[in-house]
């Protein structure tokens, strides 16, 4: 079970917890998250419990709510992609993100939680790389991936979905601009 805290670039992911859940249903039904995602129905109070009590003691998949200033403002997780494999243990994770709170949409900072979580997951587990899928029709997800150092490997499902690949070396040169960015509104805030 995730009881791991991650904090970097001023935002700070929490292990999702029960009191949680009402919350992350309420963003996941928004409207603009929904369309997003593959399974893209409503989700009833009870699936969200059962969604819960499945993932909360799982080892091959993590799930964090993000604080940025003391407020929630979204969700991240990670999933092995090995057979069998803990979060830990796997060279090849998946990972997902959902901004609920809109101000922070489309901001700067919606790139924080990625960037705190990657960081994690390549210096203290066995992380090779990060895997993605995205709806073909989702640009933002494609570009927010592209700006990471994601690249395009494979098209599946007639051209509705593309599989795109994150390699250590790739994200630390494609990030360098970002971090920097949101390190350095951390520094000027304090000064």
């Amino acid at each position: 079970m995730n009881t791991t805290t991650v904090t970097g670039y001023q935002v700070t992911l929490v292990p999702i917890t029960l009191e949680h859940q009402a919350l992350l249903r309420q963003w996941r039904n928004s409207p603009d998250i929904k369309q997003c995602m593959f399974s893209n129905g409503t989700i009833s109070e009870a699936q969200q419990l059962t969604w819960f009590n499945r993932i909360k003691g799982c080892e091959n998949e993590w799930h964090w709510i993000v604080s940025y200033k003391g407020a929630f403002i979204g969700s991240t997780n990670i999933k092995a992609t090995a057979e069998g494999a803990s979060v830990s243990e796997s060279p090849e994770l998946e990972a997902g993100l959902y901004i609920g709170e809109g101000r922070y949409k489309n901001n700067i900072l919606a790139f924080a939680p990625t960037l705190a979580m990657y960081d994690y997951c390549f210096e203290q587990f066995q992380t090779q790389n990060f895997k993605a899928r995205v709806k073909a029709t989702n640009s933002a997800a494609i570009h927010y991936n592209q700006k990471l150092g994601y690249k395009t490997i494979r098209t599946e499902e007639q051209g509705s979905v593309l599989e795109m690949l994150l390699t250590f070396n790739d994200y630390q040169n494609s990030t360098k601009m970002l971090k920097q960015f949101l390190s350095r509104s951390v520094k000027n805030k304090r000064g």
